[in-house]
């Protein structure tokens, strides 16, 4: 429009010559090539907007994690992590979705599909799909984003993985000055390798599992911040099976898995690109009946689950990573997990990490674990990894240190 305009200016002087001559009866060239220009105007006023045939492509990328593992017994292997293509794009001007898929030895698997909207009033946001259930913190991180090589044990063992979900999320953020966000969700299940429900098997409203979360973020000065969030998931009863089917226990059944995570970061204001630290704590606490898998000899040996006890076991791990420089990330992880079925049963696992960000989409990582139970007679374990990571495209979420 500005050089329109400026066009328009130059112009005048001629147009107005060019009227007293057309007025005189006599032809000018400056009267034709105004009025060439004016209609040359007219076209690029009323015809539309280009539009480049990418602007509607979603944004893509591909994580690409490897690893190589010396174990117990003197065992390695080169392990393919995965090949994890993540897709993300606004659906329209109220709703957004992303999908990460992903490939491993195990084969493909979709690990996230969902739609979340992004205009619903009195700051609501819902959330739909197969989605990462807002538990804990490090639980909805990818293998890749883990400040460690391996899943930590306490996060294997009492959610089940990773928290995918297939369900519905309901955030509502406080009109507040200090951050506090509220989140209320329904799933089938919480825990991608939780195999105590089945997403293929439709379900009562009492076999779902409920989730309510709620989180804060305060600034502690220019250097200082922490992060709580309080989180409860609950699943009133629970399928079970016995050596003739699918049978519905409805009597003291039900589960609670509880959390408390604390996440402390110190990001100088000064140089903080290139320094600071961030050290993270989160606590579990499972109460469940538990069952053994027995064979039913009256039943051709058949599989049946006998329920033993109601037990209540407590996890936790507490990790620190510092900047030093551009690229290095040192660190140590602690975990202590007591055993789903025996609560006195507790597994240590010490690591020492140090993460080498090559550049902005490729990390290398060292990582020494010791590995010990408490049970009388074990051995422990040590287990070193190198971890190679390299990310191409836009990726829906990178490489996190925070």
């Amino acid at each position: 429009m500005r050089y329109i305009l400026f066009s328009i200016l130059l112009l005048l002087p001629i147009s107005a010559a060019a009227q007293n001559e057309a007025s005189s009866g006599s032809t000018n060239p400056l009267l034709q090539r105004l009025n060439d220009l004016e209609q040359r105007l007219s076209k690029m006023e009323g015809a539309p907007a280009k539009t480049s045939i990418s602007a509607f492509n979603p944004s893509m990328g591909l994580a690409l994690d490897f690893a190589y593992t010396h174990g117990p017994n003197d065992r390695s292997n080169f392990n393919f992590r995965a090949a994890e293509v993540g897709i993300e794009a606004p659906v329209d001007p109220f709703l957004k979705g992303w999908g990460v898929i992903t490939g491993s030895q195990g084969g493909v698997d979709v690990e996230e599909a969902a739609l979340q909207t992004t205009s619903l009033p009195y700051n609501l946001t819902v959330t739909g799909g197969r989605l990462f259930a807002s538990f804990g913190r490090l639980a909805h991180f990818h293998d890749h984003e883990l400040p460690v090589t391996d899943r930590p044990k306490s996060l294997d063992t009492f959610i089940g993985g990773e928290t995918q979900a297939d369900g519905v999320e309901v955030s509502y953020l406080f009109p507040t000055n200090t951050y506090i966000n509220a989140t209320a969700g329904m799933y089938n299940k919480l825990g991608a390798d939780n195999t105590r429900a089945d997403n293929a098997v439709a379900r009562s409203l009492e076999n779902f599992t409920y989730l309510g979360r709620l989180n804060s973020y305060l600034d502690l000065g220019d250097d200082h911040s922490v992060e709580l969030g309080v989180d409860s998931a609950w699943t009133p009863k629970r399928w079970v099976t016995d050596s003739t089917g699918l049978v519905n226990t409805r009597r003291n059944t039900w589960r609670t898995l509880n959390g408390v995570d604390l996440t402390y970061r110190y990001h100088p204001s000064q140089g903080g690109m290139y320094r600071g630290a961030v050290w993270g704590t989160e606590v579990m606490q499972n109460t469940e009946m538990r069952f053994n898998t027995l064979p039913d000899p009256a039943n051709g040996n058949a599989p049946f689950n006998l329920p033993t006890d109601r037990v209540r076991a407590y996890s936790g791990l507490s990790y620190v990573q510092f900047k030093v420089g551009p690229r290095l990330h040192p660190g140590v992880l602690i975990d202590l997990t007591e055993d789903l079925d025996q609560a006195r049963k507790i597994t240590r696992t010490y690591s020492g990490f140090l993460s080498c960000d090559v550049s902005e989409f490729q990390r290398v990582r060292v990582v020494y674990s010791h590995q010990m139970d408490n049970v009388p007679g074990t051995k422990g374990a040590d287990i070193v990894a190198l971890q190679w990571t390299g990310i191409m495209g836009h990726h829906v979420h990178g490489f996190r240190d925070r």
